[in-house]
């Protein structure tokens, strides 16, 4: 209601600066600010629509069980950070699948077993190799950073339940293996 609210506000605003130029008579075209003032309000419209789909799908998650924290809300963001002591028991238990974005130079020293290898740089042209089982899955790379992108792109493609390892593979102490290569 405050982003509707704010929008409105923004197109109110455009729309005075338009009248008060045209009355003065001065400064470009009026053509010109007309356009440029569509261009924003344009803009502002947008983004509202895509905060609104945001709250409704974070509404839709919570509606189904799910648990947001503060930080995914004040951030606009519906996957989370875990640590690896949070991230090593469903691991193991198979309740959580592993996908590495690392590089394949990067992966050969060692991944979390069970993990699939996609480089972030591939990961839209190979998102359909992601098993869409509804198991979350821990994504990983170096150090969080690349992992944090892959898990904002995965969120926008419809991905649910998606994990960053806080620290990458770097903070993980609970061992990897070899990668297999087909």
């Amino acid at each position: 209601m405050e982003l509707l609210a704010l929008g409105l506000s923004v197109l109110a605003l455009i729309v005075a600066l338009a009248a008060f130029q045209r009355a003065r008579g001065g400064g470009p075209p009026v053509e010109d600010a007309d356009d440029k003032a569509r261009r924003r309000v344009e803009a502002a419209r947008e983004e509202l629509e895509a905060a609104l789909v945001l709250q409704r799908r974070m509404l839709a998650r919570i509606a189904k069980g799910a648990k947001l924290t503060p930080e995914m809300i004040e951030e606009g963001r519906l996957w989370d950070d875990v640590d690896s002591r949070t991230a090593r028991e469903p691991l193991t238990t198979g309740a959580w699948r592993a996908l590495d974005v690392r590089t394949p130079q990067e992966t050969a020293s060692g991944i979390l077993s069970g993990a699939l290898c996609i480089p972030v740089d591939e990961l839209e042209r190979r998102m359909s190799e992601l098993p869409r089982d509804g198991r979350p899955l821990l994504v990983y790379c170096a150090s969080g950073g690349r992992s944090a992108a892959a898990c904002e792109f995965l969120d926008g493609a419809g991905f649910e339940g998606l994990h960053n390892l806080e620290g990458g593979i770097g903070a993980w102490s609970f061992g990897t293996v070899k990668p297999t290569r087909d």
